[in-house]
């Protein structure tokens, strides 16, 4: 155990810091997709446990909780080379994050599910917004929905330009580029922030074409060894048939000698059984061959077959980003509608003072504890975070 423990390690250092939502760490409640290559009773769908735990068959009891999905990856595949012998190509993703949650002044608060890219002001959005306050008037109220709204359409832009970067990756991956050149309306989305956004998406580009290249060489690798294999079962059989067409002429020259009685049957029945175990050695040669020439077919295919679901992915993923574009266009639009409406609106009640302020904060489970963070709108949130809003702030909540 400490060895695996002390192997672990070593692997966990190889791996980068996590700073792009492929890095998020795993949690009770997550679900996990396994893929083991050439190895269907292996690949299924996991969900962590609460003690951050999943049972895998052959890699046995494993702690997930606080690895990331490429951190897994490396352990499974060390697990599964040294247990099997055989050089392994593990992918692990996640199918589903735990969620997050809305408490306090909001609208609709409860459970939310996580996406990437998830902020608190996308939250608030979700959650239908700050909820007035009964001392509030109406022109108080219709400031809040107009200050709602505005916050929403800053959520959706953001949202869109998240989508419009991963619109731009799966357009270079479909092509087969290594970079991703950004277009005018993602640029001018995206403002100052453009350049970071496509290195983001660059490097996940980049980080799954290698990943792609490592498992596509391991299948050739073993396709390598399977055709070495078959080649040697072939010239194996070629010196039997040799020897075969050798005992089968000694055996018909000894049977003549027998029925002369020049010879005794105990050597003709030794020089049979050497014949009948040669065929015998034949017929298991012919067919280990053809059980490697099966295994290298079967892994060639499935390096062609994991580029042809890559592509039906892309394709899936493309026309998913563009539905989701379409949608947050809509419903930029739709706010803008409301604004202009609740404008209106506002210029016939009479003003009042100032609105209360809303604050932000995080709750997040760490490994040290529970985690108080303040947060502001464009605060990105974790699988598991409880966010609160207040309006006036904490401090009135805190004693003293």
């Amino acid at each position: 155990m400490a060895r695996k423990a002390a192997g672990l390690a070593a692997l966990l250092c190889m791996v980068p810091v996590p700073v792009f939502a492929a890095e998020l760490l795993l949690g009770p409640g997550d679900e996990i997709s396994v893929s083991v290559l050439n190895r269907d009773d292996l690949s299924r769908t996991y969900k962590l446990r609460q003690d951050g735990h999943v049972s895998l068959h052959l890699a046995g009891e494993v702690r997930a909780e606080g690895l990331t999905a490429a951190e897994l990856e490396l352990w499974l595949e060390q697990q599964l080379t040294e247990r099997t012998g055989l050089p392994a190509s593990v992918a692990v993703s996640v199918s589903s994050w735990r969620p997050v949650y809305a408490l306090g002044d909001v609208v609709i608060p409860g459970e939310i599910a996580f996406r990437d890219g998830l902020t608190v002001g996308r939250i608030l959005a979700v959650s239908g917004g700050l909820y007035p306050r009964e001392s509030e008037s109406v022109s108080s109220q219709l400031d809040i929905r107009i200050a709602d709204e505005q916050a929403r359409i800053t959520v959706r832009r953001s949202t869109l330009v998240e989508l419009h970067s991963r619109r731009l990756r799966l357009l270079a991956e479909s092509s087969g580029a290594v970079e991703i050149a950004p277009d005018a309306q993602f640029s001018a989305l995206a403002g100052p922030e453009a350049d970071q956004l496509m290195a983001e998406q660059l490097e996940i580009l980049r980080s799954r074409q290698d990943r792609a290249q490592v498992r596509a060489a391991a299948a050739q690798a073993q396709a390598q060894l399977a055709d070495q294999e078959a080649q040697a079962l072939a010239r194996q059989q070629a010196i039997l048939r040799e020897q075969i067409e050798t005992s089968a002429k000694a055996l018909a020259d000894l049977e003549g000698l027998l029925d002369r009685g020049l010879t005794s049957t105990e050597r003709v029945r030794q020089l049979r059984t050497i014949y009948n175990d040669e065929n015998i050695e034949m017929m298991l040669a012919a067919s280990y061959e053809a059980r490697a020439r099966q295994s290298e077919t079967s892994l060639l295919a499935s390096i062609e077959d994991a580029y042809r679901v890559r592509r039906e992915e892309i394709a899936s993923g493309l026309s998913s980003v563009m539905v989701s574009i379409r949608a947050e266009e809509a419903e930029i639009e739709a706010s803008r509608e409301l604004i202009r409406a609740l404008s209106a609106a506002l210029g016939e009640v009479p003003a009042t003072g100032p609105l209360l302020p809303a604050e932000y904060r995080i709750r997040r489970n760490t490994r040290a504890g529970e985690e108080i963070l303040p947060a502001a709108l464009e605060t990105r949130v974790l699988p598991g975070d409880l966010v609160e809003v207040r309006r006036g702030g904490f401090a009135e909540l805190e004693p003293g």
